[in-house]
């Protein structure tokens, strides 16, 4: 399974993306098994803080690739309905979650970090939103998060020139909470995590649940369109261009 759960001490559970010899890609099954262990989480009263990190050195590379391609508009929209309720549970996440970042965290990687209220990163961390160069828009809420974050402008920015980020930028533009040495983001995370536990639970949900009011149009948005651009032939290509490791040749359709 892709997804691991190991329970810490003073209620901490660390879910892990383990798929390393891929960079944990976050494709349908996993998103599935994701929401299930935060809903898991979410009603076990011995479970005070969570902490999601990646197996290997690296957070995310994103949405799996082989798990895209050509589907009828119902079955694509219902997968991102999934997507919808997963990012949701994150963003509004009744106990402290935080996302631990070691490597890339590219694409849907990078928008299943933002997801998190908290984002704790290695210096090394390095942070893409890369849907573009595949001919998709951003998805998981990332068009209502990374602004939310960093600013409209710089966030546009961001995801129109899949400009890498390092860690040290992402600290300075507000992309990350904290930064950590390489090797010290679990524990880092972890013990930043448990401080927040300590106070009071409802204030602290109010709080998420305002700032998580736009999140619900961007995902509807998303929803609806990007079914539409999956099944182009511009995403053909750009998935055609990636697993061939050429440069893709748009046609704008």
């Amino acid at each position: 399974m892709s997804i691991e759960t190991k329970p810490g001490e003073e209620g901490l559970l660390v879910i892990t993306l383990n798929e390393p010899e891929r960079r944990n890609p976050i494709g349908h099954a996993a998103r599935k098994a994701l929401l299930a262990v935060l809903s898991d989480a979410a009603g076990d009263d011995a479970v005070r803080a969570v902490v999601l990190t990646g197996a290997g050195g690296h957070f995310s590379a994103g949405g799996d690739i082989r798990d895209q391609g050509e589907r009828s508009l119902g079955v694509h929209r219902e997968r991102f309905a999934v997507i919808g309720d997963m990012i949701t549970r994150m963003a509004r996440f009744p106990k402290p979650l935080v996302a631990a970042v070691e490597g890339f965290a590219a694409g849907g990687g990078f928008a299943l970090a933002l997801a998190c209220p908290t984002i704790v990163a290695a210096r090394d961390a390095r942070f893409v939103a890369s849907f573009t160069k595949i001919a998709l828009m951003p998805d998981m809420g990332l068009l209502s998060t990374l602004p939310a974050r960093i600013g409209k402008a710089k966030a546009r920015q961001l995801i129109l020139s899949n400009r890498v980020v390092s860690g040290e930028e992402a600290e300075r533009i507000g992309l990350v909470d904290q930064l950590t040495d390489p090797g010290d983001v679990l524990a880092a995370a972890s013990a930043l995590a448990l401080a927040e536990a300590s106070g009071p639970a409802m204030p602290r949900q109010f709080v998420l649940d305002w700032f998580a009011r736009d999140l619900a149009e961007a995902l509807e948005y998303e929803q609806a369109l990007q079914p539409i651009l999956i099944n182009s032939a511009d995403a053909a290509e750009g998935r055609a261009a990636f697993a061939e490791k050429r440069t893709p040749r748009f046609r704008g359709c």
